[in-house]
């Protein structure tokens, strides 16, 4: 196949363990969802409801750390890795600096949100609770996924591979521990939820840097450089907009939770049920962006536009492939796919009847991830940022809201009408970003990325 298929070789070598990577970090919310739906509805609806007021600003800061992806790539494919130290600098300080505002944001100000939005006062107190325990590890969440885009950027996607394995195991035995409460813990439910997700972004850093700083034969981040430690313009440039992007996408999720919070907290825990489900199926989607932006980087600085062309093309009939597979699941088991996750037979019918909606936009959600990750390969993230906002808050939230409260359907839909929205808004998204791809490829035709383009 190396020989016939190069490309596929190529894009296999980094999807296959990124996927494995990515599907093993989020089964962590799956592992809570699962363990809190059978603890207590309303524990499951505190933590869903604390998930859509937080996950914004934590996706911002994942994303932020996007833009090591394509400036490690192409100054290590360019023979300069001496470079990688002032990247990776400037994204531990962003990572620190910013997920220290970001902890203040969740623990002084969110609690407000959450109290205003939860309908019973045993969900209120809860959701701020966990907000509050939860806090302290956003520096963790962006520390964590700065190591791991170097380490994928570089070629390596074992070790983090390894990494994202472990810290499910240790988050399985804590939450089995804390939410329940065994070997001489008393019963915690969603404290304990936040207590072991905590720990486990912690013990992942920790093993990232004994990992690089000691045990790798070819350390990566060898020396932090204080001065770019507390200047990262270069890393805000490209990150910055990408991290707008997936807070607008994520944010619109959340928004969608906090809507959703008007038909009763039943109606939230379907909810969260549905959003942990897919974003688990969206895992390799996600995998698949990440490879887009590597391998485009990569051969930008060797190829040119022929050999983008090539690796999209294969990328996208991967996507084509996944999704389906994805659809042809749901629409033959959306019904008993929410007792994986509750046994409450009402959140279980309110969730059945939403993924019957959902399973059909995966697929403009497919083709919006990958171009996303296309175009940040080229750089260019401030066309996501913008198409994202367009698209999801122009038209998703307003159709979505008109659905399920004003149209003539409002009835029949309630809830549902919000899903119908969001699939209008990712098919005009991903139509925005495949005509922004085609631009950039008639204006890099025949040109190869300056590799000494951004160097401070």
């Amino acid at each position: 196949m190396s020989k016939r298929f190069p490309v596929l070789k190529e894009v296999l070598h980094l999807l296959f363990p990124m996927v494995l990577t990515m599907t093993l970090e989020l089964s962590i919310s799956v592992v809570d969802t699962i363990m809190l739906g059978h603890y207590s509805p309303l524990h499951l609806a505190a933590v869903g409801l604390a998930s859509s007021l937080w996950l914004p600003i934590g996706c911002f800061l994942i994303g932020v750390t996007f833009g090591i992806t394509p400036l490690v790539t192409r100054h290590l494919h360019g023979r300069q890795s001496k470079l990688v130290n002032l990247y990776m600098s400037q994204a531990v300080g962003a990572s620190l600096m910013l997920g220290i505002l970001a902890s203040l944001l969740v623990f002084f100000l969110l609690p407000h949100f959450a109290s205003m939005m939860a309908t019973e006062e045993e969900t209120r107190r809860v959701t701020v609770s966990y907000l509050s325990i939860f806090a302290p590890a956003l520096p963790m969440l962006a520390l964590m996924t700065s190591y791991k885009n170097l380490f994928e950027a570089a070629g390596r996607p074992g070790f983090p591979l390894f990494v994202a394995s472990t810290g499910l195991t240790l988050n399985v035995i804590f939450n089995y521990v804390l939410i329940f409460g065994h070997f001489g813990f008393s019963p915690m439910g969603a404290d304990g939820a936040a207590i072991a997700s905590l720990l486990s972004l912690y013990l992942a850093v920790l093993m990232f840097v004994v990992y690089d700083r000691f045990l790798n034969k070819k350390p990566l981040f060898t020396r932090f450089i204080w001065r770019y430690g507390k200047k990262f313009g270069i890393l805000l440039n490209v990150g910055a907009p990408a991290g707008f992007a997936f807070a607008f996408e994520v944010g619109l999720f959340s928004s969608m939770t906090w809507l959703i919070s008007a038909f009763g907290d039943l109606a939230l825990g379907g909810g969260q049920i549905v959003m942990s489900y897919t974003a688990f199926l969206f895992t390799p989607l996600m995998a698949m962006s990440a490879v887009a932006a590597i391998v485009v980087a990569k051969a930008m600085s060797k190829e040119g536009v022929a050999g983008v062309k090539k690796r999209v093309r294969v990328i996208v009939l991967l996507g084509l492939f996944y999704v389906t597979l994805c659809f042809v699941l749901t629409q033959s088991f959306y019904q008993q796919i929410p007792y994986l996750f509750s046994n409450n037979a009402d959140v279980v019918a309110i969730a059945a009847s939403i993924l019957l909606i959902s399973s059909w936009y995966q697929y403009p959600d497919m083709l919006q991830t990958v171009f996303t990750g296309t175009l940040r390969g080229f750089r260019d993230t401030r066309t996501s940022m913008m198409a994202f906002a367009i698209s999801l808050f122009g038209l998703s939230m307003p159709l979505g809201f008109w659905l399920s409260h004003y149209s003539p359907w409002a009835e029949a839909l309630t809830l549902r009408g919000f899903y119908i929205g969001l699939g209008a808004g990712l098919c005009l998204l991903s139509t925005i970003l495949i005509l922004r791809f085609r631009f950039l490829l008639r204006r890099y035709e025949g040109k190869q990325v300056d590799l000494t383009s951004g160097v401070v």
